[in-house]
């Protein structure tokens, strides 16, 4: 039996900082601005520019864990793009 091939991930933007949180926030603020006005928003590292145009419809995941004195918050949204983003099952 053959397996199908699996998408090679790619890795567009992979970034991390310290912000406080009124950074943070901000940061926030103007990704959701722009995802409401045009929905995409652009992120900038020097002078590469990656544009992020989610479909329509996302899957979001929030996360909050805890380990030790180390607390982390995670919200995570992904789409499909092309003939995946209506699959839907169904009952022939």
């Amino acid at each position: 039996m053959l397996k199908p091939n699996k998408p090679v991930t790619e890795v567009l933007i992979k970034h991390k900082e310290h912000q406080n949180v009124v950074e943070f926030a901000t940061m926030l603020e103007a990704i959701a601005k722009k995802l409401k006005e045009s929905g995409a928003f652009t992120f900038v590292q020097g002078t590469e520019q990656t544009i992020v145009h989610p479909s329509e419809q996302l899957k979001i995941e929030y996360s909050y864990t805890k380990k030790g004195d180390k607390h982390s918050f995670e919200i995570e949204f992904d789409w499909y793009t092309g003939e995946q983003t209506r699959k839907k099952m169904m009952i022939e």
